[in-house]
C-alpha cells in the first residue's frame, strides 16, 4: 500500500483507490434520517425547549418522549418557537389542533379547538410515579420555510402525534391527534418547546431526530 505523504486532519479516515493508493478523506453523513439530540438520564425541566434547530437541513423532525409531571392531573402542550439561539415562544391565538382520545371500554372522544394559544396533546397527566403515571408521545413536526407560499406556509408549521398517559387516578388512556399553526402571515419556527399546565417534567427521557429535505 501506498500511504499519503501527510497527517490527515482530525476525523479522517485511509481510503482506498483499489489499487493500493491510500489518500485520507473526510466521512460525509449520508443517513437522511439523524439523531440530533437525546436525554436518557431522566432529567427535569419546567419546560422542554428545542432552539436554533438546523432548519435548513431538516425540514421534519421527530421526538420520542416520555416523562413524569411535577403537578397531578395537569395538561401537556406544544409550541413552536422562533428567534435561533435566542428563541420565543410563537403566540396568538392561531393554533387549531384536534385529536381522538382512546377510553378503555373502547369509546373513544374527540377534542377539538381552534384559535387557540397554543397545541394541546392529551388530557390530564398523572404525577403518581409508584402507579407508573406520567406520558409517553411520539411527535412529528413539520416546519415552514421561504420556499412556502402563501396558503401553503400557513399549514407548513404542522404536527401530528401518538400519545398514551395514565391521569391522575391511574387510568390508561390513549390518542392520536394533529395541529397546525396557522397565521394569515408567514411564520418560520426554528424551535419547539413541550409544556405542561404547572409544574416540570421529571423522569424525563427523549430521542429528537431530523429528517433531510
Amino acid at each position: 500500500y501506498t500511504l499519503p505523504q501527510t497527517d490527515g486532519s482530525a476525523g479522517q479516515v485511509l481510503k482506498t483507490d483499489g489499487s493500493g493508493n491510500l489518500s485520507w478523506v473526510t466521512l460525509t453523513d449520508t443517513n437522511d434520517y439523524v439523531k440530533i439530540d437525546r436525554q436518557t438520564n431522566g432529567g427535569v425541566a419546567s419546560e422542554l425547549i428545542f432552539d436554533n434547530l438546523d432548519v435548513a437541513t431538516y425540514k421534519f423532525f421527530e421526538l420520542f418522549l416520555a416523562f413524569v409531571p411535577s403537578a397531578d392531573s395537569e395538561k401537556p402542550y406544544f409550541r413552536f418557537r422562533t428567534g435561533g439561539s435566542s428563541g420565543a415562544d410563537v403566540n396568538g391565538a392561531h393554533y387549531s389542533y384536534g385529536y381522538m382520545e382512546t377510553y378503555p371500554n373502547s369509546s373513544s372522544g374527540p377534542v377539538s379547538n381552534g384559535s387557540q394559544n397554543e397545541i394541546r396533546l392529551h388530557g390530564n397527566v398523572g404525577y403518581n410515579t409508584n402507579n407508573g403515571e406520567g406520558l409517553r408521545i411520539n411527535m412529528r413536526m413539520m416546519f415552514a420555510d421561504s420556499s412556502d407560499n402563501g396558503s401553503s406556509a400557513q399549514l407548513s408549521n404542522w404536527i401530528t402525534w401518538g400519545a398514551s398517559r395514565l391521569d391522575g387516578s391511574s387510568n390508561y388512556r390513549s390518542a392520536t391527534g394533529n395541529g397546525v399553526y396557522n397565521e394569515n402571515t408567514t411564520t418560520f419556527p426554528t424551535g419547539f418547546k413541550i409544556f405542561m399546565g404547572s409544574g416540570t417534567l421529571n423522569s424525563m427521557s427523549y430521542g429528537l431526530y431530523g429528517m433531510k429535505r
